[in-house]
């Protein structure tokens, strides 16, 4: 049963190398002199809002310490006048009480179809692919909230343009590390179990537990639920992301994800981005990749 094997591969993800997915961290950023800000990230942000948020722009704003900046960003240039008449769509908690802080006013959820961009951090990309990993970790007690973003994008339509933030470091030719699953809290096993057997042989699954950091494959003590009554289920992959053995196409991978009924979402997204903006660390220039 997937409890059995859960503690089984416990033991056997202790020596496992340390995931590389673990920079999507959901944190209020306050800037001040105290507070030193990424040179290269803060170029990105900048570069990112010149080109894809315009005056009268409604702004899906999801989770990541680059999409608090950016909403910073928006908030000053708000205030100055250079940008008028934008507002946010909040695709996570976080991202609501950063606009507030900085001025940025917020669409109520009903009106979310009205998003023309959204911004959000990745914590991994295979830009020949289009594709990208999100909500891969986060600080406790808030966790990301990708099935929100997924909403918001799927009653904006094509109407949205889905702009990922990233490091230039965070870049790769074949996603891995942890794939964020996120199912419905209640008979959660049986849905894992699913999942389990989708990637039996080729990762390790870990249910996240409400301090961040999972203490054991089933949440510890205090396994996380979200408000919506979700948990999150992290695919850890030995190696690249495969499905039965293969590296085989992410967009096959998501479709095996999400065809598990008690699946809300998950952090694989596959040839939604319109644009990736990548800080390039020590530099103050950032690429940009427009699909």
């Amino acid at each position: 049963m997937l409890a059995c094997r859960m503690q089984i591969r416990s033991r056997a993800g202790a020596v496992q190398r340390a995931w590389p997915c673990r920079l999507g961290v959901q944190r209020a950023v306050r800037c001040s002199a105290a507070q030193q800000v990424d040179a290269a990230k803060l170029a990105a942000v900048r570069e990112c809002v010149d080109r894809f948020v315009t005056s009268n722009s409604v702004v899906a704003l999801g989770s990541g310490e680059m999409v608090n900046l950016a909403i910073e960003e928006l908030g000053r240039r708000l205030a100055i006048g250079s940008l008028q008449n934008v507002v946010g769509v909040p695709a996570c908690d976080v991202a609501a009480h950063e606009a507030a802080f900085h001025g940025v006013p917020l669409l109520p959820e009903a009106r979310e179809a009205e998003a023309t961009v959204a911004l959000a951090e990745a914590d991994m990309v295979d830009v020949a692919a289009r594709a990208a990993l999100l909500g891969c970790a986060a600080d406790a007690p808030q966790q990301p909230d990708v099935p929100r973003l997924l909403r918001v994008l799927k009653k904006a339509g094509s109407g949205a343009r889905l702009v990922l933030l990233t490091s230039a470091d965070r870049v790769v030719k074949r996603l891995g590390g942890s794939l964020p699953v996120w199912i419905g809290a209640e008979g959660w096993e049986e849905w894992a179990e699913e999942l389990d057997d989708v990637f039996l042989g080729d990762a390790e699954l870990w249910r996240r537990s409400a301090s961040g950091q999972p203490e054991n494959p089933r949440g510890g003590d205090m396994p996380y639920v979200s408000p919506d009554g979700n948990t999150i289920v992290d695919v850890r992959f030995y190696e690249g992301l495969k499905l039965f053995g293969e590296d085989d196409e992410y967009g096959k991978i998501a479709d095996e994800i999400s065809a598990i009924s008690g699946v809300v979402g998950h952090g694989l997204v596959v040839g939604r981005a319109a644009a990736v903006v990548m800080a390039r660390p020590g530099q103050q220039q950032p690429d940009v990749v427009e699909f």
